[in-house]
């Protein structure tokens, strides 16, 4: 069975309205056309994009420095550390020996000390570059029984040495750090 198509004729004005209703149907078209355009166009105004920018310049002028300064307090966190278990190390090692280490050899006999080229060895003269490469450490001594260690950042965090000393005789000890603004201060131990 075939369907039939049945064709409807469409509504037409009649002659003396027809003329101006579609004039007045073609221009509104044509300015909803028109403004149509305008507001379906992408994109971003320049006014936009500045308030834009400077919010994100003014966020970075806060954050950065933020973000920089956290770095470096936790590179210095890394020696502090590594100050801290040298200092236990050389007191093991006088309580194990009854004598004072005289280098990084003796003190590799209680505890390995790693630097970045493996097991420290040697003298203590040697500066111990902790395996992260942010610090190296110096020991100093022992003088009157005092070692006097110092670390120092190695690149991009000014202001940041650590001083620290340690009395074997009286088991005195203390720890000086930079702020980032000013350095360590030097520490005596008695």
């Amino acid at each position: 069975m075939q369907r039939k198509r049945i064709n409807i004729p469409k509504y037409q004005e009649p002659a003396s309205k027809a003329g101006s209703l579609t004039n007045s149907r073609k221009t509104a078209n044509q300015t909803m056309r028109s403004n149509t355009k305008c507001k379906t166009s992408k994109g971003f105004t320049l006014a936009e994009m500045l308030i834009a920018v400077s919010i994100i310049g003014m966020l970075s002028a806060i954050a950065i420095p933020n973000y920089l300064n956290q770095a470096c307090r936790s590179k210095s966190s890394e020696a502090i550390a590594s100050i801290g278990s040298l200092k236990a190390i050389i007191a093991a090692y006088i309580d194990e020996t009854g004598v004072f280490p005289a280098n990084w050899d003796d003190l590799n006999s209680i505890s390995a000390i790693m630097g970045i080229e493996g097991e420290m060895t040697g003298e203590f003269s040697e500066k111990w570059v902790l395996p992260s490469n942010y610090h190296e450490i110096l020991i100093s001594g022992p003088t009157n029984a005092v070692y006097n260690i110092t670390a120092e950042p190695l690149s991009g965090c000014e202001n940041r040495s650590i001083k620290a000393c340690l009395n074997s005789s009286t088991g005195a000890s203390k720890l000086s750090k930079g702020d980032g603004t000013t350095n360590a201060l030097d520490v005596v131990c008695t």
